[in-house]
């Protein structure tokens, strides 16, 4: 007998807590990614008690990028709920190439324009295009969203990921994703922030939130880092 009412498909995405890279300014990829700073371990201590408050958003599984910052948020957060915390390579920030490393200064000096104002073409040599990245998370959020019918996951990711899904998922948006974000009035969500949607049977998805971060209040002011 088909249930005449499932129950939804809710992926909580959020972002991790300020990064080392953050902080000092820097572009971070796997494997130059130096984990949370101090303060990014607060907020992400912060978003724990949040997501602990609502019954509604205990998850059934809790998935993560690969990168440092973002697992440790995903394992501060998810420790009293007891759900095995699980690395997935395809969650990880839009990759820079030849550039990694780079503080922000050096880059606009190496490249003639500051990082993240052009979305389509790659960020330097080896780097993914805004195409390839869009079309990279949204392969990898529906096979989260596939294994995770009726049931409620945590993507705990980046803010290129966040933002890469909120647009990409508009109605009227192009099925190969996001081509350049910087022309997009989307700000980038806050370090541990939360956004949600909710996946219907029929496959269409609908935003329920977006950059959520009340429980930052006394912990982290409101400028929003960019997505390194």
């Amino acid at each position: 007998m088909t249930d005449a009412n499932p129950k939804p498909t809710r992926l909580v995405l959020i972002r991790h807590g300020e990064s080392a890279s953050n902080a000092g300014g820097w572009l971070s990829g796997q494997e130059t990614c130096g984990g949370l700073t101090e303060h990014g371990i607060a907020q992400a201590e912060a978003l724990q008690k949040r997501l602990l408050s609502d019954p509604d958003l205990r998850p059934d599984r809790v998935v993560v990028s690969t990168m440092r910052r973002a697992v440790h948020t995903a394992e501060v957060a998810a420790e009293p709920t007891g759900v095995e915390v699980e690395q997935f390579a395809d969650l990880m920030e839009r990759t820079s190439g030849e550039a990694e490393g780079l503080t922000i200064e050096q880059y606009t000096e190496r490249y003639g324009k500051p990082p993240w104002t052009d979305w389509t073409n790659p960020l330097s040599p080896g780097g993914e295009s805004g195409p390839e990245f869009s079309a990279r998370v949204r392969d990898a959020l529906d096979r989260v969203a596939t294994e995770g019918a009726g049931r409620t996951t945590w993507v705990v990711c980046h803010g290129g990921v966040i933002m890469a899904t909120a647009i990409g998922r508009w109605p009227g948006a192009e099925l190969n994703g996001l081509t350049d974000l910087a022309t997009i009035p989307l700000a980038s969500p806050m370090n541990s922030s939360i956004s949600e949607w909710v996946v219907n049977p029929d496959g269409g998805w609908r935003m329920v939130r977006y950059n959520d971060h009340s429980h930052l209040v006394g912990v982290s002011n409101g400028d929003a880092p960019a997505p390194i």
